[in-house]
């Protein structure tokens, strides 16, 4: 079997759409279709099914999938000791949500280096991770969002806490007390929809949930921070990014008392990765991570 096509199958079985596969391959569609015709011709063998939104592998093709994951995390992990041998240095492709990876992951990966020096780490801040970890074009992701797929590894990190905030001359200007006070306040979002908002809003009855009438859309969550010390609104964040804030007194947490739904943080990466030791050695040293 031609080890060229076996790469072209290996990432269309993964991708599961050809112009998805002949982008990351830097080829064309019709040379995606080709070698994938070429490979079955030689196998005597269907290996995908074309659908409407791409294409799903055969019994056969989910063997010889199976195979391949083997074969290149083998290849890879050669090329790796290569590298390492030859003192280049080995690249992890590391994406995070970007509050985190700005708060967190950026202030503490100093160590990192100093102890790795062979690892090389390029970043990518984002919202949206899962997309580029399933075609490869990141390593590892440490996300809030729960992805639940059989190719994926998850290593559990923290629980992430909510709070709801606001400055002491908004809290007073509107008199904010309890949460229905909100109905009358500006609401600090990421969204429109306030799907930002649903660990809060989950928690509230149902007959008290419709109580948002003016909301601020703010894309960032250093933006509503900042917005909520202009006394702008009342904002809902990561309690991690405003221990200081809240401690020195710039701004002040609402409905303490409160028992919000808390998410995740974990880092997720494919059970063909998840072995190699340069991502142990990220891995193991992300853990020891704290949120402060």
């Amino acid at each position: 079997m031609d080890l060229n096509k076996l790469r072209t199958f290996y990432v269309l079985a993964q991708t599961r759409n050809y112009s998805a596969c002949a982008r990351k391959l830097c080829v064309t569609q019709s040379a995606v279709s080709h070698a994938i015709k070429k490979l079955e011709s030689s196998l005597g063998l269907e290996l995908l099914e074309r659908t409407r939104k791409g294409c799903l592998l055969t019994h056969e093709g989910r063997i010889l999938f199976q195979t391949c994951c083997t074969v290149f995390f083998e290849l890879e992990k050669a090329r790796d000791e290569l590298a390492d041998s030859s003192n280049y240095p080995e690249v992890i492709r590391l994406g995070s949500t970007v509050e985190f990876g700005i708060s967190i992951v950026l202030k503490n990966m100093q160590a990192f280096y100093r102890q790795h020096p062979n690892i090389h780490i390029d970043f990518r801040l984002s919202h949206n991770l899962i997309e580029p970890l399933l075609n490869d074009e990141m390593d590892m992701i440490i996300d809030c969002r729960p992805h639940s797929r059989p190719e994926l590894e998850i290593i559990p990190l923290f629980r992430e806490e909510y709070v709801v905030i606001a400055s002491a001359q908004y809290i007073r200007e509107n008199q904010v007390h309890e949460p229905t006070d909100l109905a009358r306040c500006n609401i600090l979002s990421m969204d429109k929809e306030l799907v930002w908002w649903h660990n809060f809003i989950s928690v509230l009855p149902p007959a008290r949930r419709n109580i948002f009438y003016r909301v601020t859309e703010i894309n960032h969550i250093r933006g509503i921070i900042n917005a909520a010390h202009a006394s702008l609104g009342v904002g809902f964040v990561p309690r991690y990014t405003v221990l200081k804030d809240l401690e020195e007194g710039r701004l002040v947490e609402l409905f303490p008392d409160l028992d919000l739904l808390n998410d995740d943080i974990n880092i997720y990466l494919k059970r063909d990765r998840w072995e190699l030791p340069k991502c142990v050695a990220l891995i193991e040293y992300i853990k020891g991570f704290r949120l402060q």
